[in-house]
């Protein structure tokens, strides 16, 4: 029997390797014609962001390529016969979910590990690069820690511990203000800020000059205090997409402390189980593709079984699109918002597969 399982497991593999290669390719020349046609920056700055970009593209892709192999790989036994010389030797259909979702579930792992630890670093890669040279703003730099923010921008440098986009509100807040030779000259420190119509209002905090003929900084303390700055919440929404650059770990830390901070963390605990979940649907993909795959012959062809499955494939990721959606907006919970769909069509494909057993 493990002579079958490696049968089975290469063939698929053989199978699953160009699909997804080509899912890639496909979505990235899609992605590149609509910027190449849209944006007004140069190809090469364009292309070179492209290519930045791809390890998420692989990520994205890797569902519909397991889906894909697995048709192709069941579809091309029953055509030739050697699905019927499975079953004669008592290899069923449980055996083979069980060998394909092995073989898939080491990629799940893979992809769980790509996910946390090479992602982040191209994300980051590629949000500095579009900052720094596509927008020509080299003095623009965004840092999200565990911790910390951290965004500078021109000769301010902001230090924050939290923001807040839906109450436009940001938690600990400090803001040094340098001069041409990056050099200290004010520091303003603030337990709380506030965007309003005329701008940001700081409260309870302290404001510290640094002269150069002093050598000891003078310090006031303040209530309230008018923030004179061009930065409005729009740009601090960035911080919002810089949390892609954080490992599964940090992001989990990072939401702990701005959720102490009295900050809404939803938005933040949505994307890290929709991370963790994606990595795992194509167990869901793999399972979906045995019953379409291995019907009556003659119903139709491998274009037939892939095209159904395809199709079903398309309702799911609506209906995650849709879960994701109802947990941003506090109808589900994050985790059960990332899982929901998994679990739904998990229930379903149980009760398909037994039905067509029977």
């Amino acid at each position: 029997m493990r002579t079958l399982d490696r049968y089975l497991a290469f063939s698929f593999l053989r199978n699953f390797m160009p699909a997804w290669l080509g899912l890639v390719s496909l979505f990235f020349l899609q992605a590149m014609i609509a910027e190449l046609l849209e944006q007004p920056y140069p190809t090469s700055q364009i292309l070179w962001r492209g290519v930045l970009g791809l390890p998420v593209i692989f990520l994205q892709m890797a569902p519909p390529a397991v889906l894909a192999g697995t048709v192709m790989t069941l579809s091309g036994f029953s055509r030739t016969g050697e699905l019927t010389a499975f079953f004669s030797v008592g290899f069923g259909k449980a055996r083979i979910i069980a060998t394909l979702g092995a073989v898939v579930f080491m990629l799940c792992c893979m992809l769980l590990v790509f996910q946390d630890r090479i992602a982040p670093l191209f994300v980051k890669k590629r949000t500095t690069y579009f900052w720094h040279v596509m927008k020509n703003r080299p003095d623009f730099f965004l840092d999200v820690k565990r911790d910390r923010i951290w965004y500078r921008s021109k000769n301010l440098i902001f230090n924050l511990r939290s923001f807040d986009s839906a109450s436009r509100t940001i938690h600990g807040m400090s803001v040094y203000t340098l001069d041409e030779s990056f050099q200290l000259v004010q520091l303003v420190e603030a337990r709380k800020g506030v965007h309003t119509r005329s701008g940001w209002q700081l409260q309870d905090g302290t404001v510290t000059v640094f002269e150069s003929g002093n050598a000891f900084p003078l310090t006031q303390r303040f209530d309230r205090k008018e923030l004179l700055i061009s930065e409005t919440p729009k740009d601090f929404q960035e911080i919002e997409k810089e949390v892609d650059t954080l490992r599964l770990r940090e992001l989990s830390t990072y939401i702990d402390r701005i959720r102490a901070a009295g900050t809404n963390t939803r938005a933040f605990e949505v994307k890290l189980h929709s991370r963790i979940a994606v990595c795992f649907i194509p167990l869901i993909m793999c399972w979906l593709g045995v019953p379409f795959s291995m019907g009556n012959r003659r119903s139709g062809g491998v274009a037939r079984d892939l095209g159904l499955a395809l199709l079903v494939t398309f309702f799911y990721w609506l209906f995650y699109s849709i879960s994701l959606s109802l947990g941003l907006n506090g109808a589900l919970h994050p985790w059960l918002a990332a899982w929901l769909p998994s679990m739904i069509f998990l229930a379903a494909l149980i009760a398909l597969t037994a039905r067509k057993t029977a």
